[in-house]
């Protein structure tokens, strides 16, 4: 697993960094900065590069499940794709998750009703019905 995290995760940098000079030269934006040492700094893994049972998170190489406070739980369908470690100026370490999942459909509306805002009234729906605040 850690060899194999080693070279996704420079594939990873590779193609990030395709995309920002392709931008530049397609005159999308400006050039691309260069990560500096006391800014942001950040790494993504994934999923091959990271292990994750439902409560704690392992990076590859490093030896023990990082120390994690949950901000929301993740669905137990979801399938975790990448996971990116970033850490801000005050040493604050953050990890964002992309998951995928399904969504189920919702079921079809027979009626539409339109709504208007306005000035003297906070919306007016297109059935005649008049919102006050």
């Amino acid at each position: 697993m850690a060899e194999q995290s080693f070279r996704y995760s420079c594939a990873a940098s590779l193609y990030h960094l395709q995309t920002a000079f392709g931008n530049f030269f397609a005159r999308r934006t400006q050039y691309p900065p260069f990560k500096r040492k006391h800014d942001k700094q950040s790494a993504e893994y994934t999923s091959s590069a990271f292990k994750w049972d439902g409560r704690s998170l392992k990076l590859a190489k490093i030896k023990d499940p990082l120390n994690i406070r949950w901000s929301r739980t993740l669905p137990k369908t979801a399938k975790l794709a990448t996971a990116m470690v970033s850490k801000d100026s005050a040493d604050r370490c953050h990890v964002s998750m992309l998951c995928d999942d399904s969504v189920a459909l919702k079921p079809k509306v027979s009626g539409k009703v339109g709504i208007d805002l306005g000035l003297t009234h906070f919306a007016i729906l297109s059935t005649g019905e008049i919102l006050w605040v």
